[in-house]
């Protein structure tokens, strides 16, 4: 089954007003196809205006037959497929360290093979991964925003072989997803990756029993626990935090004993630090917890 980003598949925030285009089961299979995050107004030498409502477009919403609030949805990449080019750029303003440019935007092309070349030569390996996926909420967030919902989280492990687990806040989930990356650095510093348009392979698991605060993401070798707060210090507290409770709870260990854990075995990371608030992700390895 396909979803295309055609026009009347395509909104800018996740809201219950946005009406389902597909309905799902339960373990299904689906393909959807993406816009880049520009959607395609940022080239190289364009000095076109930009139309900001229009950025940041994704594909859905998808209707989870049987999905309420409460349950966890676990969305596991399967594949990535995009086109041979991709795109990023700075403007003044954008990123954690920016510089000026002429015109709207600085804009460069990148060619993608088994590897991306960087400005000045470097080859580095791919790193595909999807910037946003996220639920319905009950009032209306930009795609700009991550959240508990999901949304802009731009972690590079939400990539194929990996899974997303989100809670389902309103009824049918209203999926959605777009903003791929052919790689990207964790923080996204400057504001973009290598942006692309693609085709995300996915398979959307249902879990009536599991309820969860927030996104998760699951690899085979770490669990990773993401919080978006105003600050990096509290998306930080807030992300460990939910780590240490499910080592309380799943795991049976005392406050004190899951805080010397989480100490001596996790690693905090930023997985991006431009899309208003700041997502951090908090990773227990596999041989100290399992999801």
């Amino acid at each position: 089954m396909k979803l295309t980003h055609d026009p009347e598949n395509i909104h800018f925030s996740f809201s219950p007003k946005n009406r389902p285009v597909l309905e799902i089961g339960d373990r299904q299979s689906l393909t959807v196809e993406t816009l880049d995050a520009s959607n395609g107004q940022i080239r190289p030498g364009s000095k076109a205006s930009i139309d900001r409502s229009r950025l940041l477009p994704v594909t859905g919403p998808i209707h989870v037959k049987g999905a309420r609030p409460g349950h966890a949805l676990a969305v596991q990449i399967q594949a990535i497929d995009f086109p041979e080019y991709g795109y990023a750029w700075i403007r003044e303003g954008l990123g954690i360290h920016t510089t000026s440019v002429e015109g709207p935007y600085y804009a460069q092309r990148f060619r993608i093979t088994d590897r991306v070349e960087l400005p000045g030569g470097t080859l580095i390996p791919l790193r595909p991964m999807v910037g946003i996926v996220g639920v319905a909420t009950e009032t209306e967030i930009s795609t700009r925003f991550p959240g508990r919902h999901g949304g802009n989280l731009d972690c590079p492990d939400v990539s194929p072989n990996n899974t997303l687990w989100l809670p389902v806040i309103t009824p049918g989930a209203g999926l959605s997803l777009g903003d791929v990356h052919a790689a990207m650095g964790e923080g996204e510093v400057s504001g973009t990756g290598v942006e692309i348009e693609a085709a995300v392979t996915i398979v959307v698991n249902l879990h009536k029993d599991l309820s969860i605060e927030g996104p998760v993401v699951t690899t085979p070798k770490k669990t990773v626990f993401l919080a978006s707060e105003a600050t990096a210090e509290q998306a930080a507290r807030v992300a460990l935090e939910r780590a240490i409770r499910i080592l309380r709870e799943r795991k049976g260990l005392s406050e004190k004993d899951a805080c010397i854990t989480a100490s001596i075995s996790g690693n905090l990371r930023f997985c991006q630090m431009v899309n208003g608030d700041i997502t951090v992700g908090y990773e227990l390895p596999r041989e100290v917890f399992q999801w």
